[in-house]
């Protein structure tokens, strides 16, 4: 089987675009260069990639699995040119972390301790759903994912590190505070503050409610947890957040805490990574710091040698 990158690339934007002329100029090919290297790539597969229809061209059942692995191989380039170009500028490591909202505010201190002890390592964080963040783990997309709530992990090798729980905040005179509780259907009919349309914590509460088949009746998208709470203590509305980032302003007494009637609001924090034994040392270190960031700092481990 003998087959080029750029095969795999046209291939690519022709399932893309559905269309060999469209493919092939987004690629910078012409249209009979692009079909060339198209019979290229299936009789090295010994398949018919595409269906040709009236809709376009559409995977074949054997260009679905073509895809599937030549998304993987990609990335896979990607990840290399990076690494190499870290190389070059003197970064010994780089791990790609995905989080949720939540877990992406409480990682902050192991962090920031992991970063100081390992001053040629990079970090990337970015925010995705739980159910997002254990797909791209699985994919290689992410070396390490930072997962909460009840979610089918697919096998992933899982360590528990911490507990939160979502609570509705609101005005301490709301009328829903003297119930002490309240169902997700029931806060759906009050107004609402959230964070970012784009962020993990609203697009879960949007999941949510999609399945009561209610719409979020948010009045702003504020920038930023904090800026959420100050809204919602201005008397703005009600917000769904993690109980640890309400902590502060829940202890003085400038927001009330509404519990939620719902098994999901409980959220056990995991750090999640295919095979821990195949990530680099500095990888691993990572995931030691996380998994026992809620030891005294002293416990911590002690830096390894270089």
């Amino acid at each position: 089987m003998r087959f080029e990158l750029t095969d795999l690339r046209v291939f690519l934007a022709i399932a893309r675009e559905k269309s060999l002329s469209a493919g092939a100029a987004e690629v910078h090919l012409t249209a009979p260069s692009a079909s060339y290297r198209l019979k290229n790539l299936e009789q090295a597969m010994g398949a018919s990639l595409f269906e040709r229809t009236s809709k376009g061209m559409v995977l074949t059942p054997a260009g679905m699995t073509v895809k599937k692995y030549a998304d993987s191989i990609f990335s896979n380039v990607e990840r290399l040119q990076g690494e190499m170009q870290r190389h070059v500028n003197g970064i010994a490591g780089h791990i790609r972390v995905f989080a949720n909202s939540s877990t992406l505010m409480g990682i902050t201190p192991a962090l920031s301790r992991y970063l100081a002890h390992y001053p040629n390592v990079n970090v990337d964080l970015d925010e995705h759903l739980s159910e997002d963040t254990v797909r791209a783990v699985l994919e290689g997309r992410a070396d390490v994912g930072l997962v909460a709530g009840p979610i089918d992990l697919h096998g992933l090798h899982a360590i528990t590190y911490g507990h939160d729980e979502l609570v509705l905040v609101a005005p301490v005179g709301h009328p829903l505070v003297a119930q002490g509780q309240a169902s997700l259907e029931t806060a759906l009919t009050h107004d609402l503050v959230s964070i970012g349309r784009k962020t993990s914590n609203f697009l879960y509460l949007q999941g949510m409610a999609d399945k009561l088949g209610m719409h979020p009746r948010v009045r702003v998208h504020a920038p930023t947890f904090e800026a959420v709470l100050r809204c919602v203590q201005e008397g703005v509305g009600i917000a769904l957040v993690p109980r640890s980032i309400a902590a502060p302003a829940l202890e003085a007494g400038r927001l009330a805490a509404i519990r939620l009637d719902e098994s999901w609001a409980q959220r056990e924090q995991r750090v999640v990574t295919r095979d821990p034994d195949s990530l680099p040392a500095y990888a691993r270190d990572f995931v030691a710091y996380v998994a026992t960031q809620h030891l005294p700092q002293e416990n911590m481990l002690e830096k390894p040698a270089a």
